[in-house]
């Protein structure tokens, strides 16, 4: 197991063990919400809020525990036991020193003040960095590889139909994305139910919205195994047709960027609110993590099973690379991806993606991936009985 990914899985573990005072409802700032936190002999009672569904602290209260504390644009950067500490404002990523963790959230701006997680305060900070920094190359936390490469026990199959209730999505002449892929969801749960090895859970069964990382914090809380993003594809030439599967990377074409930058903007931001940049992909140094490789391998299992398919009626556009913010979460524990089922934007593949034919052979090529690839990892690095002749 890389370094990183044992770190990731320490930041998670002290996120779970962490003990934090219950908070408010999501929105709302009750002031008696506190919390304590020492660090380098230093004893501060903090104020604890929350903007939107995770409690936070403001960056201005924890500076007198740390080095001087600077802000370019939304990087912020301080100085924690001797190494720079570093935050990207919607980025669950951080660094101390050489080393790169994982909250469960993301810090952001609110208000011309930074917020950070109290759950970073809680297990990093109190725990003592050092003492963290120390522990986890050896930590045993919840490495999910053992349980993937054990035949007998069966995966968790996160299946998360984009968008949902007030996010509507890619609007087509007589559907919308939302619900075209919420039926398509659907069905690949009744497919997975059938086959053997898996256990399969979904996002959302039924109309509603579903914020970002809440997503891949349900399938880190299920113990996934795999995390399928579905979701359909629109623009402005009606005549664009294809499908393809994504997994997370620094965005290689103008368009692959676009398309990230507009399902990132969550309605809540509104029209001016600013999507997550690419930048923090390739900072955080994701690219050494197994689950990236297996990401990218899984990808090629549904390009090829959903070619085969649509048998040359709809054109392979590949596997590709983008920054989207719902796999960033889910990513340090399994293989993600998101997968564009077609273009809505384009009359004939919309009809047959609305249609029950359509949606059923879309959903089965899917699950047939899924199980294709399970057996491909089972075959890669499940270990050999004894005396089998393997």
């Amino acid at each position: 197991m890389s370094s990183l990914r044992r770190v990731c899985h320490r930041a998670l573990w002290l996120v779970a063990v962490a003990a934090v005072t219950q908070m408010s409802p999501a929105g709302a700032q009750a002031p008696g919400d506190m919390m304590e936190v020492q660090v380098a002999g230093q004893r501060a009672r903090l104020h604890v809020t929350r903007h939107y569904h995770y409690p936070v602290v403001n960056v201005e209260e924890l500076t007198p525990l740390w080095g001087l504390t600077t802000r370019s644009g939304v990087f912020l950067r301080a100085e924690l036991e001797g190494s720079e500490l570093a935050f990207e404002a919607g980025s669950p990523f951080f660094r101390h020193g050489e080393v790169t963790a994982q909250l469960a959230n993301p810090p952001y701006e609110w208000g011309g003040a930074f917020w950070i997680p109290s759950e970073f305060v809680a297990g990093w900070l109190s725990a003592g960095a050092k003492l963290a920094l120390a522990e986890a190359p050896s930590a045993v936390v919840n490495d999910p590889l053992p349980a993937r490469v054990d035949p007998d026990v069966p995966w968790h199959i996160i299946i998360d139909p984009g968008h949902g209730g007030h996010d509507p999505g890619t609007l087509g002449d007589r559907s919308h994305e939302k619900d075209v892929v919420l039926d398509v969801g659907r069905l690949v749960f009744d497919e997975l139910q059938k086959r053997d090895g898996v256990v399969p859970y979904m996002t959302r069964d039924t109309d509603v919205y579903v914020k970002h990382d809440l997503r891949s914090q349900y399938a880190v809380d299920r113990g996934g195994d795999l995390f399928v993003s579905i979701h359909a594809n629109g623009v402005t030439d009606s005549r664009a047709v294809g499908f393809e599967t994504i997994f997370l990377g620094p965005a290689r074409s103008e368009e692959a960027r676009e398309v990230a930058l507009r399902e990132n903007r969550a309605p809540e931001m509104g029209d001016g609110g600013e999507a997550p940049d690419e930048l923090q992909f390739i900072l955080t140094g994701l690219d050494r993590t197994e689950n990236l490789g297996e990401s990218r391998r899984f990808a090629g299992f549904i390009q090829n099973s959903i070619r085969a398919a649509r048998a040359g009626r709809s054109p392979d556009r590949g596997v590709k690379q983008g920054p989207w913010w719902v796999l960033l979460g889910a990513l340090a524990r399994m293989p993600s991806v998101i997968v564009e089922i077609g273009f809505l934007s384009n009359q004939t593949e919309e009809a047959y993606l609305s249609g029950e034919a359509g949606q059923r052979a879309m959903a089965r090529a899917i699950a047939d991936a899924i199980i294709e690839y399970r057996s491909d990892v089972l075959q890669r690095f499940a270990p050999s009985s004894e005396g089998d002749g393997r």
